[in-house]
């Protein structure tokens, strides 16, 4: 996933993400059976796994981080790792959607990929109102609190004066 990601085409935002979901499903579909199955048993709390924490999580979270970042219109820190991360919640929640999607040939998880894709075209613009990047921000504190205090700590520490460095980006290679 992280290699799709980083491989997209230059482009905005919407493009870019909807590109990244259309991969990700591709890929799994010869196994959506076994995906299916072993979702199952994974969110039974006895598994022990989080799809929203660890390693593998946040890795993807911030893969959609930097697909923010290099977007054409692209979002600075912290808006764009509060919108990684909320990109991320998405894929989790239109993976299991696919998962068990029984329309034919998952048509009903095509839609939800082109509605997700139109939403996210108009809610790019409307960043510039104070609504829309305090909802992102509240979903990503929500989905991976301890992803943003890192990164948040990390910031503070690069920039003495202020501990807001807007720019800072730990997440780039």
């Amino acid at each position: 996933m992280e290699a799709t990601i980083d491989s997209l085409a230059p482009g905005q935002l919407a493009n870019r993400y909807y590109q990244s979901l259309e991969a990700a499903l591709e890929a799994m579909s010869s196994q959506r059976s076994e995906l299916a199955a072993l979702f199952g048993l994974a969110m039974a709390d006895e598994a022990g796994f989080d799809l929203m924490r660890g390693e593998g999580a946040e890795r993807i979270a911030r893969a959609y981080h930097r697909l923010v970042l290099d977007s054409d219109d692209a979002l600075r820190d912290p808006k764009a790792l509060q919108m990684g991360i909320a990109l991320y919640a998405f894929h989790m929640l239109a993976l299991l959607f696919w998962l068990y999607d029984r329309s034919p040939d998952q048509a009903a998880t095509r839609n939800l990929l082109r509605w997700a894709h139109d939403l996210f075209k108009l809610l790019r613009p409307l960043f510039l109102l104070p609504l829309i990047p305090q909802g992102v921000a509240k979903l990503a504190a929500i989905v991976m609190p301890e992803l943003l205090r890192r990164s948040e700590r990390a910031a503070a520490q690069n920039d003495a004066r202020d501990g807001q460095h807007q720019d800072f980006d730990i997440h780039r290679k």
